[in-house]
C-alpha cells in the first residue's frame, strides 16, 4: 500500500461517512483485496494505490476524464463553474460528467469545489508517457469521423429477421435458465463453465457450444443467473422469466444488455440509432473511452454479438427493436417486438406416439403445466414434448392426479386424448409409489440389522421387490433384503432413486414419516439458488433483481467481513471518537503530515492549531505549533476535528 498521505486521511474521513452497503460497493467495484483491510485508513490507502486508480480510470468516459484531468492540473480545488469554463462546457454538464469519478471516490466535491486526490493526479500526469491523452487532448481532440453507408436495406425484411432472432434468443435463454435452476452449473476456478456443463447447457438451449458463454453473460446482465460458490445458479427472478412470455423474457434480456454497456455508450448509440454499426464505430467508442484498452475491445465484441442475438442489429443495421431500446427504453422495444412475433397459442396436438406438438409459441401457463407432465424435446415456434412414465410420475409427486392430468389434456388438445396416452397416465398413477425410497436414520441401521445402510427401499408387492433385487440394471446398488417388504443399500437415497427410476421401476422418494417427496430434478417452481440470492420480477424491475443478486456475489463474505472489521476499528459506540482522533494522529505522525486540530477550550469555545505531530501517549497528543513555534500537548478528548494541512 502507498505511504500515509494527507489525501489518505481526508479520504478516510470521507469513507467514514459511508454506510456499510456503500463500503461493500466501493471495495468490490474498485477491486480491493479485502483480506488486508483492518480499518478505514487501510481502505483509504488501498483506494489511492496507483494500480487500483489506473484500473478505475480505464472505465471512465472522455467527458469525465477531461474534467478530472483538468482539475488535477490545478494545485487548489476548483469550483464547478471554474472547471466548466476550462473544459468549455455548462456547469450542469460538468457535474453530470463528474458523477462516475465521485462515485468511485477518485475525487471529492465539497461546497461545489472539486478536489482530485494527488495520487489520482499523479496517475493522470503519467498518461502521456504511456501514449494516453493528457488533459488538453482529452478536452480538445475531436472524435474520429464515422462515414455513413447509404441506407439501401429493406426495413421490413430487416425487422422480421430481428424478430426471429429475438424469439430465438428468448427461447434459448428460457431453456438455459430452467437447466441451471434444475442443476447449478459448475464453474472453473479460473472462470467460465466447465466443458461438460457447457455442453449440457448447449443441449438444453438447443444452441451452439460457442453461444453458451454469450447467453450466460446476457443472463447475468439481466440478473437471472449468478455465479456463487463455484457454481452458476438461477436467481429468484429467473422463475418469473422462464414462466413468462417470450416477449417479456426478451425485454428483461434487452434491458440487462443496455445497462451493461460502458458509460456513455448507450447515449452515443442512441444518437446514431439510424446509422449502421460499422468498424469506424469502434474507433469512435475507443475515443470515448481512451484508457479502455484490450479489455474494452473484448467487452465491445461481446456486446456486439449479444446485440445480434437479441435482434437489435441485423447485418450491421439497427432494427426497429434496437432503435426503440436505445432511444426510448426496454418497454418501447417490447412494444415494437410484440406485433412482429407470432401469436401465442393455447391448444396443442396430442398424438398416439405420446408426443405433444404445439402449432405456435405456447402460452406461458399452458407451457408450464405441460412441462409438469411431459419432457421438452424441442422448444420454439413449434414446441415438441413427450409424455413418459417418468414424467407422469414426476407430475404425481408434484401434486397431480390421473384425473387432473387428463382433464388438462382434454382442455388443451385439438385432437382429444389418444388411448395410449390415457392408458399410460392411468397405469402410471395406479403403480405410483409401489416402490418407496428414503434415507435410513442414524438409529435405524442397527434395528434393521444392516450397519452402514444409508437407504431403505420398501414395497407392498413382494414380486416387484424381488424383481428389483435380481435385476442387472440395479446390481450396482447392492440391495440387500431385510424382510419380505424391505431392502437396504449403502448408497445415497438420491442415487438409489435415480437408478430405480432409470430402470423403469415406479419408485418415489419419501420422508421418514412416509410423506411423498418431490422428485430430485423437477421443473423448477422457484430458484435453485439460496433464498437470499435475488429479488424482482422478470418483466418488472430487472435492474433491482440484478442489484439484489450482486449483493451476494462470490467473495462478498470476505468483503462483508472486511467492512465489519473496519466498523469495529472506527465505531464511536465501541471506542469513542477519541480512538478515531488517535488513529489519525498516529498516521500523521508516521507520515510526517501537518494537521489542523480544532480544540474545545474549557470555556466552551473552539480554537484551531496548525500542528506538526511529535507524539501521542496516555490520552494526549503532542505537536509543534507552526505559528507560535512551541510544542503543545492536547487531550485527545478535547480535539473535535482534524484535517490535513498539506
Amino acid at each position: 500500500m502507498p505511504a500515509t498521505s494527507a489525501a489518505s486521511l481526508a479520504l478516510a474521513a470521507r469513507l467514514r461517512e459511508l454506510d456499510d452497503a456503500a463500503l461493500v460497493r466501493v471495495i468490490r467495484e474498485r477491486g480491493i483485496a479485502p483480506g488486508g483491510l483492518r480499518d478505514i485508513f487501510d481502505l483509504a490507502e488501498a483506494l489511492l494505490d496507483a494500480a487500483v486508480i489506473d484500473r478505475t480510470l480505464a472505465g471512465l468516459s472522455r467527458p469525465t476524464l477531461a474534467a478530472l484531468a483538468t482539475a488535477a492540473e490545478r494545485d487548489a480545488p476548483l469550483s464547478v463553474p471554474e472547471l466548466a469554463a476550462l473544459v468549455d462546457r455548462a456547469p450542469d454538464e460538468v457535474r453530470a460528467a463528474l458523477l462516475p469519478a465521485l462515485d468511485a471516490l477518485l475525487a471529492d466535491l465539497v461546497h461545489d469545489r472539486l478536489t482530485v486526490w494527488p495520487a489520482v493526479a499523479e496517475v493522470l500526469a503519467g498518461w502521456p508517457a504511456r501514449d494516453l491523452p493528457d488533459a488538453a487532448a482529452l478536452r480538445l481532440a475531436p472524435p474520429p469521423p464515422v462515414l455513413e453507408r447509404v441506407d439501401d436495406v429493406d426495413r421490413r425484411t430487416l425487422d422480421r429477421a430481428a424478430a426471429d432472432q429475438a424469439f430465438g434468443v428468448a427461447t434459448a435463454a428460457g431453456e438455459l435458465v430452467r437447466a441451471v435452476a434444475r442443476t447449478p452449473a459448475r464453474l472453473l476456478a479460473r472462470g467460465g463453465l466447465a466443458l461438460p456443463e457447457a455442453k449440457r447447457l448447449a443441449t438444453a438451449a438447443s444452441c451452439a457450444l460457442d453461444d453458451v458463454p454469450v447467453l450466460v453473460d446476457l443472463l447475468e446482465c439481466a440478473g437471472l443467473v449468478i455465479a456463487r460458490a463455484g457454481e452458476l445458479h438461477a436467481t429468484v427472478a429467473a422463475e418469473a422469466a422462464a414462466a413468462g412470455s417470450a416477449a417479456a423474457r426478451w425485454r428483461t434480456l434487452a434491458d440487462g444488455w443496455v445497462r451493461a454497456l460502458p458509460p456513455g455508450l448507450s447515449a452515443l448509440l442512441a444518437e446514431r440509432a439510424d446509422a449502421p454499426w460499422s468498424p469506424a464505430l469502434i474507433d469512435l467508442i475507443t475515443w470515448l473511452h481512451p484508457a479502455g484498452g484490450d479489455a474494452l475491445l473484448a467487452r465491445l465484441r461481446l456486446r456486439g454479438v449479444q446485440a445480434s442475438r437479441l435482434g437489435l442489429v441485423v447485418e450491421g443495421w439497427p432494427s426497429i427493436l434496437g432503435r426503440a431500446l436505445l432511444t426510448t427504453g426496454a418497454d418501447a422495444a417490447h412494444d415494437a417486438l410484440m406485433p412482429l412475433l407470432p401469436p401465442e397459442v393455447e391448444k396443442v396436438y396430442l398424438q398416439h406416439d405420446l408426443t405433444v406438438v404445439s402449432p405456435g409459441p405456447l402460452a406461458g401457463a399452458v407451457d408450464a403445466r405441460l412441462r409438469r407432465l411431459a419432457d421438452v424435446e424441442s422448444a420454439g415456434l413449434a414446441g415438441r414434448y413427450r409424455i413418459s412414465p417418468e414424467s407422469v410420475s414426476r407430475a404425481i409427486a408434484l401434486g397431480e392426479t390421473a384425473d387432473s392430468m387428463l382433464a388438462f389434456l382434454h382442455g388443451c388438445s385439438l385432437t382429444g386424448v389418444p388411448q395410449p396416452v390415457q392408458y399410460l397416465i392411468e397405469q402410471t398413477a395406479k403403480r405410483f409409489g409401489a416402490v418407496r425410497v428414503r434415507r435410513v436414520e442414524s438409529t435405524e441401521a442397527a434395528e434393521l440389522g444392516a450397519p452402514g445402510a444409508r437407504t431403505l427401499v420398501r414395497s407392498d408387492d413382494p414380486v416387484l421387490l424381488e424383481a428389483l433385487t435380481v435385476d442387472s440394471a440395479t446390481a450396482a446398488l447392492g440391495l440387500r433384503r431385510v424382510d419380505a417388504a424391505r431392502v437396504v443399500s449403502r448408497l445415497d437415497p438420491a442415487v438409489v432413486l435415480e437408478t430405480l427410476t432409470e430402470a423403469r421401476y415406479p419408485a418415489i422418494g419419501e420422508s421418514a414419516v412416509a410423506a411423498v417427496m418431490p422428485p430430485a430434478d423437477p421443473v423448477p417452481s422457484g430458484s435453485a439458488a439460496p433464498a437470499d440470492t435475488a429479488g424482482g420480477t422478470a418483466g418488472g424491475a430487472p435492474a433491482d433483481a440484478l442489484a439484489d443478486a450482486l449483493a451476494d456475489a462470490p467473495g462478498d463474505e470476505a468483503v462483508r467481513a472486511a467492512v465489519a472489521r473496519i466498523r469495529a476499528a472506527t465505531s464511536p459506540a465501541i471506542d469513542g471518537d477519541g480512538a478515531w482522533v488517535a488513529r489519525q494522529w498516529q498516521l500523521a505522525l508516521r507520515g510526517r503530515l501537518a494537521l489542523r486540530a480544532t480544540v474545545q477550550l474549557p470555556d466552551g469555545t473552539e480554537r484551531a492549531f496548525e500542528l506538526e505531530p511529535t507524539g501521542i501517549a496516555a490520552g494526549r497528543v503532542r505537536g509543534r505549533d507552526r505559528v507560535a513555534d512551541v510544542e503543545r500537548t492536547l487531550p485527545v478528548a478535547s480535539i473535535t476535528a482534524l484535517e490535513p494541512l498539506d
